[in-house]
């Protein structure tokens, strides 16, 4: 799917020209029973086409990281840019390179986890970078990453895997060494793999109350959020970092004033930029933080709710 400068012609809201369309995937255009296969509906792909036909930019806002949107890629058409991993990587699929990249302090990443691990020391942890993901053993059991075969359908090289404790895959003790030479650069002297996200499980508490704990005692070091429903899995960006931040970024760089943006999204991570946008809808199956960030309610994800906003916006019925 190729982007298209906007026209002075795009449809229009109360607010005026639609110039950006932003969207989430998971939940939101993907129905979660279809996470793992990636199968967007035919209509929801027709729908972004032809807001791109009407001149309308489409850029999908993700909490995936960015090797699992090539197979969402392909189902699409061929995308430009997305916005990956919660706002912390922009990315252009058509050119395969970073556009934009906010890597999480290394110290203030080893702090949380040792923040985490003292709120429920059954916490298990894993952490995404553009070439690896590393994962602790508790983490990836009962995952998909549990079985080679469905890493593999997912688009996990065996290559990219990293497993083991984070303290010694992420090499800690690089760190420690470094805060110990005078003049080092303690930020980055400990990995060669920057980390964009760190993940953090447990089963000791339901994902709210997860959120709600971390958040209060880490929200000052990294930014907290959740995006999968009925899983106690948190995902934290550096600081500051976030869908919003992302997408404002994305905007800006096109000249796009925030008042010409529209949002979809239905989890946790959605709800600054649901807040952000100029017009936002959760759809109809979304967490009710999601609901409550948003201005409308589409129908939900099963029922394409993207699409049929989409299409009432091309008829000019919104």
């Amino acid at each position: 799917m190729t982007e298209l400068s906007a026209p002075t012609s795009a449809p229009t809201l109360a607010s005026g020209p639609v110039q950006l369309i932003a969207s989430d995937i998971d939940g939101t255009i993907l129905s979660y029973t279809h996470t793992e296969s990636g199968s967007v509906s035919t209509r929801t792909v027709d729908a972004f086409h032809a807001a791109q036909a009407a001149g309308i930019r489409v850029v999908l806002v993700t909490g995936r990281p960015v090797r699992w949107l090539k197979h969402i890629s392909e189902m699409i058409g061929a995308l430009g840019t997305v916005i990956a991993s919660n706002g912390a990587v922009t990315y252009d699929l058509a050119a395969d390179r970073v556009l934009h990249e906010n890597a999480l302090d290394s110290a203030a990443l080893f702090t949380v986890k040792d923040i985490i691990t003292e709120i429920d020391p059954q916490a298990s942890f894993a952490a995404e970078t553009l070439e690896h993901l590393h994962m602790e053993e508790p983490f990836i059991a009962g995952s998909l990453f549990f079985e080679a075969d469905r890493r593999r359908a997912a688009g996990v090289t065996e290559e990219e895997l990293r497993l083991g404790p984070l303290d010694e895959t992420l090499e800690r003790d690089g760190l420690t060494n470094a805060a110990q030479t005078p003049g080092s650069d303690v930020t980055r002297a400990h990995v060669t793999d920057r980390v964009v996200k760190l993940l953090c499980k447990t089963d000791a508490m339901d994902p709210d109350e997860f959120l709600a704990r971390v958040q209060h005692e880490v929200g000052d070091l990294l930014t907290v959020t959740h995006s999968a429903p009925g899983v106690s899995l948190l995902e934290l960006s550096a600081s500051g970092v976030n869908k919003a931040s992302g997408l404002a970024r994305y905007a800006a760089g096109h000249q796009i004033p925030r008042e010409r943006v529209i949002a979809f999204g239905d989890m946790p991570n959605d709800i600054e930029m649901l807040r952000w946008a100029g017009t936002s809808w959760a759809v109809g199956s979304a967490h009710p933080l999601a609901r409550s960030a948003a201005d409308h309610m589409a129908a939900s994800c099963d029922d394409d709710g993207v699409a049929q906003v989409i299409e009432k916006l091309l008829a000019g019925e919104l």
